[in-house]
C-alpha cells in the first residue's frame, strides 16, 4: 500500500511545506523545506521545528494535496 497525502499546508511566502501522510491506518506528517524533507514526524515535532523556524501554524494555507513533493521517494527520517 502506498502512502498518499491527505493534507497538506504551505507558509504564506511558500517556502516550506507540511504534508499529513497515510498508509493504511498510520498517519505521520512531512515538512518539506527546500531540498530538505523531514519525514514520520509527529504533530508535537512539527509544532516544535515550525516555532524553532519562527513559523506560526495559523499563518499556514492549504494547499492542493496532489503536488507532488521536492524529492519524492528520496526522504530523511527525523
Amino acid at each position: 500500500m502506498e502512502p498518499k497525502v491527505e493534507f497538506a499546508m504551505q507558509t504564506p511566502d511558500g517556502v516550506c511545506r507540511i504534508e499529513i501522510i497515510k498508509r493504511g491506518r498510520t498517519q505521520w506528517y512531512r515538512i518539506i523545506h527546500d531540498d530538505n524533507v523531514l519525514d514520520w514526524l509527529s504533530i508535537a515535532a512539527v509544532q516544535r521545528l515550525l516555532g524553532e523556524a519562527g513559523v506560526d501554524m495559523a499563518d499556514l494555507t492549504e494547499v492542493p494535496a496532489c503536488a507532488p513533493a521536492p524529492n519524492e521517494g528520496q526522504h530523511g527520517v527525523a
